[in-house]
């Protein structure tokens, strides 16, 4: 009986202590801080702005909140931002770990605006004119993208994740963003019919890559393998970023590539 009367009064003490933590003061969110956990470009010295933004609710208790709504916030009104985690440092302290979007692709809209994406497709800014350089995003030609009706902040409505594999493939070939971005200048798909990819290089050559969909990584591995090689299959020296047409093709079987020096 007394061993029943202890364990009661210890629930009830245990209750009672997580109550007075929970409801403490020592545990109210005070600070909110950004840290930046990559290279920033566009968002650099933003960081006030970011935290307000976020909406916190300061005075809050760090254990009750619900920062998926914070994560939300942030992220809605800061395209360019996306959040990694929202870490608690007691007692009273929130840090905002993040990092910056880098633009990827360029979609011109039924309006004739133009969207800035990332490689998950999400609208990091709508401009009214666009100039495609070796130091902006590579434009994506002849897709139905154009005709959703998106805003910053927003994400493109995919039935998969193609264009994701697709800039994740560049990056196997160059790890650098603005190094992909130097060499792609635009893609377009289902060029000549269904699945059929062209890669506008900005050098002039054109990739293209038959059936798509299927084996994309190791068709573009070949692709871009073959674009920077300087000899032939004969030993011969050979420059294929100069111009050209550069074919990855399939059989049931295997992929090969074909050169056409066309000019």
């Amino acid at each position: 009986m007394k061993n029943k009367k202890l364990a009661i009064f210890l629930i009830i003490f245990v209750f009672l202590a997580v109550f007075v933590v929970l409801s403490s003061t020592i545990f109210s969110l005070k600070y909110v801080e950004v840290q930046f956990l990559s290279t920033t470009n566009v968002m650099l010295g933003r960081e006030a702005q970011i935290i307000e933004s976020g909406k916190f609710k300061y005075g809050e208790s760090v254990f009750l909140s619900t920062k998926s709504n914070y994560v939300n916030n942030i992220e809605k009104l800061n395209p360019y931002l996306r959040v990694i985690n929202i870490e608690t440092f007691f007692p009273n302290k929130f840090v905002v770990n993040c990092v910056e979007r880098n633009e990827c692709f360029v979609v011109k809209l039924s309006n004739n605006k133009y969207a800035i994406t990332d490689e998950k497709m999400k609208v990091l800014k709508i401009l009214n004119t666009y100039q495609n350089s070796t130091s902006n995003g590579i434009e994506i030609l002849n897709t139905d993208l154009s005709n959703q009706n998106v805003t910053e902040g927003d994400f493109f409505t995919l039935s998969d994740d193609y264009f994701d594999v697709l800039f994740k493939c560049f990056r196997e070939w160059h790890l650098q963003y603005n190094e992909v971005k130097a060499r792609v200048k635009s893609v377009q798909l289902n060029y000549e019919k269904p699945g059929q990819l062209l890669i506008n290089m900005h050098s002039g050559v054109q990739i293209i890559v038959e059936n798509s969909v299927n084996q994309l990584s190791d068709k573009l591995n070949l692709a871009f393998s073959t674009y920077d090689a300087t000899t032939d299959k004969n030993g011969n020296y050979v420059d294929y970023t100069k111009s050209g047409i550069i074919y990855v093709l399939e059989t049931e079987t295997s992929i090969y590539e074909m050169y056409d020096p066309a000019t």
